[in-house]
């Protein structure tokens, strides 16, 4: 470090912290890099590494203090705004004050501000840590109408978050969202009837700059699981204007005048027009690979170097947030049926330029369909220059990705052959009246081991559906066309269509219906190991 050069401490060494990191280190930055786990992935990025939990203030604080010409605390996509706040007020740095970041993390202190601030938010009440059942049930039921939105005070990623339709279900979601809550309080909230927005802003002494909208995919109720994004958004001027006013509205009833803020907003239709509600705020840039990935592909704009350079006192002019293309990223998520990963293969030229992939998951690693943001076991990210193209080639770019169950495990069988295609994870539906047809299509049994001398190392022999049922098979979320799907594993030889004795047929549709490309992977795999299909 030279005499002149200054400091910054980044809170997070993950994934979502890298384009800090990167940019920190662009800005020509001594870049300092605490985390909790030392194996973090960002830390070959940082100068210095600080080993520190970020729940340890005074740690943190006492690592800032050994930092020479330290300028800024910064961090992206984390829980741990209230952190940077606790360090920057300490030695004086820009930021918010400490009280305010508490007030953009904790959803019981957030929805109290924005109201005495009069921004719309859903009806809620705290339940508080040592409160009984039985007074929070009574509590709700007098104050709500069903459903509701059940979720911990303190987390983000939807962990812990569920929606409840019927009352019975109340006290075990309220339990539920305890045991991912760190302090232990819980809200419960009327469920927002619109779609649901990300927006992202950055402001300078009170001024705020919108710096993206995003449509979310969101899928699996009861739970909010996001499969993905969209940026910029397909909304029309109008409804845009209204959902960055009400953010802007909530921004400065928080109190955020430096930094960034992050945003999840509802656009609600009403007899008497649209109308925006805030389902949250936060003190940072947005996780979920929008700020540091799909906002500048999409806009040529480089906020999380702007961001840093907000943290460190500097003052970015109105024109450095103006788009310098105009094209669409798309981010889409990849989930697995419960089992234990095998491998993951993906093939070398599967990416494009500007394309990125992220695995979430390793070889021996337990998977399962996700119940929240953080339970996905890869993410892809396609730019191009229209909504279409983009979004249908994350979708190829989802079909390119095969993770590998190992065959034999029961949690898989049981998904993959018996239940899995009726449930809300499964990739595929049918029609009404076309399930029965699909149940009694016949299983294999005792004929793996004359499949499997039949397929060889080669494709495997599957028995088409008849046409009417074939073409009553429908995405259930975010997947490529049941027949693009089926024509690619041809194309690849993982199937070929055979009418013959040894040749698969109500497992293999059970388990394709069920999980789309991974499930034809795992039924090569089943019948490759001669196991013996439920």
């Amino acid at each position: 470090m030279t005499r002149t050069q200054r400091a910054i401490l980044i809170l997070g060494g993950g994934t979502m912290q890298i384009p800090a990191l990167q940019a920190a280190r662009g800005l020509g930055l001594q870049v300092h890099m605490a985390d909790g786990n030392a194996s973090c992935p960002g830390r070959a990025d940082a100068d210095v590494f600080h080993h520190v939990d970020l729940r340890d203030r005074e740690g943190l604080l006492a690592s800032a203090r050994q930092i020479d010409r330290l300028a800024g605390v910064f961090t992206a996509g984390t829980d741990f705004s209230s952190s940077v706040a606790w360090v920057a007020q300490a030695l004086g740095l820009p930021g918010i004050p400490y009280e305010t970041s508490l007030d953009a993390t904790d959803k019981g202190r957030m929805r109290r501000r924005l109201e005495s601030g009069g921004v719309p938010i859903p009806q809620y009440t705290v339940v508080q840590q040592n409160e009984s059942a039985d007074r929070a049930m009574d509590r709700c039921r007098r104050t709500f109408s069903l459903p509701v939105v059940c979720k911990p005070v303190d987390n983000m990623g939807a962990r812990g978050v569920r929606q409840v339709d019927r009352w019975d279900e109340l006290t075990p979601a309220v339990a539920a969202a305890r045991e991912t809550s760190v302090g232990g309080d819980v809200i419960v909230e009327e469920r927002i009837p619109g779609r649901e927005f990300s927006l992202d802003a950055l402001v300078i002494d009170g001024r705020i700059e919108v710096t993206g909208v995003a449509d979310r995919h969101v899928f699996f109720p009861p739970w909010f699981v996001e499969l993905g994004h969209t940026i910029p958004t397909a909304l029309d001027a109008r409804r845009q204007a209204i959902l960055e006013a009400t953010f802007r509205d909530a921004i400065r009833a928080l109190g955020i005048n430096r930094g960034a803020a992050k945003g999840d907003v509802f656009l609600v239709e009403e007899q008497d027009g649209p109308r925006a509600v805030v389902g949250e705020i936060a003190a940072r840039l947005s996780g979920g690979y929008m700020s540091g990935w799909t906002y500048p592909r999409a806009t040529g704009i480089p906020l999380t170097e702007l961001a840093i350079r907000i943290a460190i006192g500097e003052n970015p002019a109105p024109e450095h947030f103006r788009p310098r293309r105009q094209r669409v990223s798309a981010e889409r998520a990849v989930i697995s049926a419960p089992g234990r990963v095998e491998r993951v293969v993906v093939p070398d030229d599967a990416l494009q330029p500007e394309e990125a992939l992220f695995l979430r998951c390793a070889p021996g690693d337990r998977v399962a369909p996700p119940t929240n943001n953080v339970e996905k076991v890869a993410n892809v990210i396609t730019v191009a220059d229209s909504r279409t193209a983009a979004e249908d080639r994350a979708q190829q770019l989802i079909g390119q990705v095969e993770v590998h169950l190992t065959p034999g495990d029961p949690e898989s069988d049981r998904f993959m052959f018996q239940d899995g295609w009726r449930s809300r994870f499964a990739s595929f539906g049918v029609d009404d009246g076309d399930g029965a047809a699909i149940a009694a299509r016949p299983g294999a049994g005792a004929e793996l081991h004359l499949i499997a001398a039949t397929m060889g190392k080669g494709p495997l022999p599957v028995r088409d559906l008849p046409v009417k049922l074939r073409r009553s098979i429908r995405p259930r979320h975010i997947v490529l066309a049941p027949d693009e799907l089926l024509a690619t594993a041809e194309e690849r030889g993982m199937i070929r269509w055979e009418d013959g004795a040894t040749a698969v047929d109500g497992f293999f549709w059970r388990a394709f219906l069920a999980a789309g490309l991974q499930g034809i992977v795992y039924v090569r795999a089943t019948v490759a190991a001669e196991g013996t299909a439920p």
